[in-house]
């Protein structure tokens, strides 16, 4: 009888205990599964935001860098008229009015010019090509020179000259070339980057107008208006308009429904004034393809936790403290896992624009790897800036950035889509040609050094600096144990074209043997 009992005992103590765990180890797993898709989402809403956050402000920078490019190139042509207009007064009877819009009226770039000329004494207007004086003029040259970016003033007798290139003209030219950059940017997924200059700081009816933006999605031009509402009506233009004004940039989330489904995503969205132009330089990024990319991995580690947890409870109910903890420390694992390949995704160089390094390095391995799964090699190119630390040394760092960005730009603008232009460090540049064949890489090359050499860059001193650069080209051989062969072979040939004398390229013969002893950075970069 009390054997019984004992047994009846133990089996409700087992049963009790064989309960308790289960319930424990259901709690423990339920919590692991909504930790995990609480940190993959987190830790992706984190990258996205890094990532619009750069992009938009790197974007302000280049348009800054613009500016002051043309405004120093304006600056320069203004300069090098004062002695051809100087010389033509000097031997003309014609007033210096007419000789001033004579010359500019001849020039090639007359629309660029805006001239003027008053009497100094009467401020009657003589002359007004753009209408800065208006219906009369009240004597206050100071307000008037202070609407040109860059002007020369002329005085002859009593008439008083004034001639250059206005802030409003700079302004419309940045403009141009920056819509023309913004119209041309690719990024993966739902993801946009637009300008829109603010008109009514107030908001309201008509209050902005949509300069440009990567993806198309408002016609140039268009007024906006800040009572526009999202996909649960909440007025996010002016929720925008609100947090520019109180902080000089806004960054918040508007809903929206894609393609007509009833489902509503979250559209994550960065934006930033520009106050010298009264620009609101943005980038929105839906987040739909986040939230099903965590959907769907839930799913797969959902069923993954559900049989584990299940041949634990089967297997041992003793061992469940200590799977719960091996389990949450897989979790971590997979979620820094999937974590690196999100970052690898949206990771770029900062300050040029060009891949990043490491991404580059892995993009490497997989045309490696398919080269040894028997497809064709891609092209693999070498580049230096040629006494790159020479310009660093005598302009300084900044004006190497500038440098460096505009060879990026003309390096692009020689690649597909499909190839890949990497910062692999300092001024150094990997480029990677896909379907190149070898009898082909010469025609690459020649457009290579063409875009390089075209980059010019004038210093706050208004001296111009001409760049130039040393390349190498190879492709992967049968005999390569890594990519990293392929790279110096390319650098075998990077050598060469510094020993040179720089400002050339040399090509590697198909499987060419690498020398060891020929290293590019053994040759001075000065």
């Amino acid at each position: 009888m009390i054997k019984r009992k004992v047994q009846k005992k133990t089996v409700a103590i087992v049963t009790l205990m064989a309960i308790l765990a289960m319930t424990i180890l259901h709690n423990a797993f339920s919590w692991i599964r909504s930790f995990y898709s609480e940190q993959l989402y987190s830790n992706a809403l984190e990258l996205r935001t890094e990532f619009i956050q750069n992009t938009v402000r790197n974007l302000i920078t280049d348009i800054a860098a613009e500016r002051e490019g043309q405004k120093e190139e304006f600056s320069v042509r203004l300069e090098n008229s004062k002695a051809y207009v100087s010389n033509l007064m000097t031997y003309t009877d014609k007033k210096p009015e007419i000789v001033i819009r004579e010359y500019l009226r001849e020039r090639a770039d007359a629309s660029n010019w805006t001239y003027l000329a008053y009497d100094k004494e009467t401020n009657e207007i003589i002359m007004d090509s753009d209408g800065l004086l208006g219906d009369s003029f009240d004597g206050n040259i100071k307000e008037i020179e202070s609407c040109f970016a860059v002007s020369e003033k002329i005085e002859f007798e009593n008439t008083v000259v004034l001639y250059g290139v206005t802030n409003e003209f700079l302004k419309r030219f940045v403009e141009s070339d920056i819509s023309r950059k913004v119209e041309y940017d690719e990024f993966d997924g739902d993801t946009t980057i637009w300008i829109n200059e603010i008109r009514n700081f107030e908001g309201g009816h008509n209050y902005a107008l949509h300069i440009s933006d990567s993806g198309g999605l408002i016609k140039s031009g268009r007024l906006l208006t800040t009572d526009v509402t999202d996909a649960v009506g909440n007025e996010y233009l002016s929720t925008e308009l609100e947090m520019i004004k109180e902080t000089g940039e806004a960054f918040y989330t508007y809903q929206t429904k894609k393609d007509g489904a009833d489902e509503i995503f979250p559209t994550l969205v960065y934006a930033k004034l520009l106050k010298d132009y009264n620009w609101v330089i943005g980038m929105q990024s839906d987040m739909k393809d986040v939230y099903l990319t965590v959907e769907e991995t839930k799913k797969t580690v959902n069923r993954y936790l559900y049989l584990l947890e299940t041949g634990l409870i089967i297997a041992f109910l003793g061992l469940i403290i200590v799977v719960a903890y091996t389990t949450v420390r897989t979790e971590r694992a997979f979620t820094k896992h999937e974590t690196r390949i999100l970052r690898r995704k949206v990771q770029n160089d900062a300050l040029t624009g060009a891949t990043s390094r490491q991404f580059g390095e892995e993009k490497l391995k997989e045309f490696f790897q398919a080269f040894k799964d028997g497809k064709p090699s891609p092209v693999i190119m070498i580049l230096d800036v040629d006494y790159f630390k020479q310009i660093n040394d005598t302009y300084g760092h900044d004006v190497g950035d500038v440098v460096l960005k505009r060879v990026v730009t003309g390096l692009y603008r020689t690649i597909r889509q499909s190839d890949y232009l990497i910062r692999w460090g300092g001024d150094e540049f990997i480029g990677v040609y896909l379907g190149v064949t070898h009898e082909n890489i010469e025609i690459v090359a020649e457009k290579v050094m063409e875009s390089v050499r075209l980059v010019r860059v004038v210093t706050e001193d208004g001296i111009e600096i001409k760049v130039t650069s040393s390349v190498g080209f190879a492709e992967f051989a049968d005999s390569d144990d890594e990519y990293g062969d392929g790279l110096k072979r390319a650098d075998n040939m990077l050598y060469e074209s510094k020993l040179g004398g720089r400002n050339q390229y040399h090509i590697a013969s198909k499987n060419a043997v690498i020398d060891k002893d020929k290293r590019s950075d053994s040759i001075s970069r000065n």
